[in-house]
């Protein structure tokens, strides 16, 4: 290998320098490097409220024992008290994750049947694989919404639930509360419909509500969290409404214990109204920047009704991803069939600026 003669100087320079100088050299040049912007977990950067955070911090000094009954009773009692039902329907676990997957379990064994959309959140549809069960994916329609003609179509003798994402993670899109009822009440006796609310709170189309009332009625499930709104994805809380008979079967079936900062958090978060009203109207301001962006810039998006926007990037989405990563914004990964649509989270008001800028500069 031949040096010019820039580069041997430079290089005698260095070891003239001595070992340490190159470590230092090198540790201020990562330091000096801008931290990336993450958009790409569907993350809440505002959380968790104040009070949770007190509340969490406050439990370290008991973290040596298990939640009591207490802890655990009063969070079942606040949760039942926010859905209007009792503390009999009302099963927690360790995000809402765990509760989809002890469903699959519950459900799904001696390779049982599971309708789901395509693209949709793939907790369920994985794990149901690992036990032997299967999923019936429906691609979704033209407005990249839940065909529920097409998923009623699919039921057949070996299904035992269909799966609901709504608000679909992907796309963005949600379901009116009437059209689920219709679906629900379209079902055989025997089907459970399984409906994910993670990003409820982030829904302002008219219509698109909680169906946690179908519950007592129909074979429904319905699954909440506090990683969205409540911006506690990291300490994972969350919750599944069912009928008593069921929830009892989710019971048996979870495979942890809730950690006790998470059960303090999300008992205090739930009280702060005010925090949770700022977040959502933050990031639904923010949302509506980006697609106003999207729309100058010509690009087709799926209405979104979470905290993120699903769009057509206009390119093969890991040249679009390189060239977001150059600007060092970080997004959303491939959902087959849409190779060139991108999953971009809302973040902090900075963060959606730079994206923003970001954006025109990769797409116009």
């Amino acid at each position: 290998m031949r040096m010019n003669r820039r580069e041997l100087l430079s290089a005698s320079a260095l070891l003239l320098a001595g070992p340490g100088f190159a470590l230092r050299s090198a540790a201020a040049q990562t330091a000096a490097a801008p931290t990336p912007i993450v958009l790409c977990w569907n993350e809440n950067p505002y959380g968790p409220s104040p009070a949770a955070r007190a509340a969490a911090a406050g439990a370290i000094d008991t973290g040596c024992r298990y939640p009591s009954d207490a802890d655990l009773d009063d969070l079942v009692a606040r949760i039942a008290r926010k859905e209007g039902t009792d503390a009999q329907h009302i099963v927690t676990g360790t995000g809402s994750g765990e509760l989809l997957c002890a469903l699959a379990l519950t459900l799904g064994r001696d390779g049982g049947e599971f309708i789901a959309a395509g693209p949709t959140y793939l907790e369920l549809p994985e794990y149901a694989e690992g036990i032997g069960a299967s999923t019936h994916f429906v691609p979704v329609d033209a407005q990249l919404q839940h065909d529920l003609a097409a998923m009623r179509a699919a039921v057949g003798p070996k299904t035992r639930a269909v799966y609901l994402c709504n608000p679909n993670n992907p796309t963005g899109t949600a379901l009116p509360a009437d059209a689920i009822r219709s679906f629900v009440t379209s079902l055989p006796a025997e089907v459970t419909v399984i409906v994910d609310e993670a990003y409820m709170d982030f829904t302002t189309l008219p219509g698109v509500r909680s169906v946690a009332d179908l519950v007592d009625t129909y074979p429904v499930v319905v699954l909440r969290t506090f990683s969205k709104i409540h911006g506690m994805a990291g300490m994972r809380m969350g919750y599944a409404v069912a009928r008593p008979e069921l929830a009892a079967r989710l019971r048996r079936a979870r495979m942890t214990t809730p950690n006790l900062m998470a059960v303090r958090a999300a008992r205090a978060s739930l009280d702060d109204a005010d925090f949770l009203s700022s977040t959502r109207t933050k990031i639904l301001a923010s949302r509506t920047r980006i697609t106003t962006e999207l729309t100058r810039l010509r690009r087709r998006y799926a209405v979104p009704q979470g905290n993120f926007v699903f769009f057509d990037t206009g390119m093969p989405l890991a040249t679009f991803t390189s060239r977001m990563k150059e600007r060092n914004v970080l997004v959303g990964r491939r959902f087959a069939p849409y190779d060139s649509w991108c999953r971009i989270t809302i973040g902090t008001e900075s963060e959606v600026e730079a994206c923003v800028q970001a954006l025109r500069a990769t797409l116009a």
